[in-house]
């Protein structure tokens, strides 16, 4: 079925979701592939776990690199303190008879979206869901295809660290807002040492963007 949707992610994806009639729900990217027995195994993972609303896995490139989802943890619950880790769109599953009707994505987040956001809504959208007492958990294996894809521009990266901030506002995550936005800071003198200017750049763009957009938030 091909429906036609306002600018940006979250409202096309939320309009899917109104039209959507299967158990399960997934929003792959255009770029991401499925191993033939990937659907399979989600839809026997779900009929063996009935608790679980979320079912996320690992990503990984054509080379069988992890390309994002980078938790230590093989497999661990969705939790506020992993979901920036564990939780790319393209990789989690939502079973609907666990979904509240009323959560959707956040259409002031996401990419198209007409705000600074670009980035987040699907981080934003199992937060929202864990707190409303939907169980997820997260598989390292098996993985989601899906190249390794760092930031073009630091504009792109500014808006991508925005709409990190703005979730991490919207749902008093300061623990994780302190670690993310350190983990770009200590990064930065890293890449500049070793001749990576433009990489450091680009983190102090999400960085600051990130910045920016949880204390305009809070």
């Amino acid at each position: 079925v091909h429906l036609s949707a306002l600018p940006g992610l979250s409202k096309a994806r939320n309009l899917g979701l109104e039209h959507a009639t299967g158990d399960i729900v997934a929003f792959p990217d255009d770029d991401c592939w499925y191993e033939p027995t990937t659907l399979a195994f989600v839809d026997q993972w779900f009929a063996q776990n009935p608790g679980y609303g979320i079912l996320s896995l690992g990503s990984r490139d054509h080379s069988g690199a992890v390309s994002n989802n980078r938790w230590p943890q093989k497999q661990c619950d969705l939790t506020r303190t992993n979901v920036f880790r564990t939780s790319a769109t393209y990789t989690y599953f939502l079973h609907r008879k666990c979904i509240p009707q009323a959560l959707l994505f956040d259409p002031e987040i996401g990419p198209g979206a007409e705000t600074i956001y670009g980035a987040g809504e699907d981080t934003e959208l199992i937060v929202s869901l864990i707190d409303a007492g939907v169980r997820g958990r997260f598989l390292k294996s098996p993985a989601i295809g899906h190249p390794c894809k760092p930031y073009a521009t630091t504009e792109r990266a500014w808006r991508y660290g925005a709409g990190f901030g703005r979730v991490m506002a919207k749902h008093r995550l300061r623990t994780q807002f302190m670690a993310l936005f350190l983990f770009d800071l200590v990064r930065i003198p890293f890449h500049w040492l070793n001749g990576n200017r433009a990489r450091g750049s680009r983190l102090w763009s999400h960085a600051a963007g990130m910045f920016q957009a949880y204390f305009r938030s809070s």
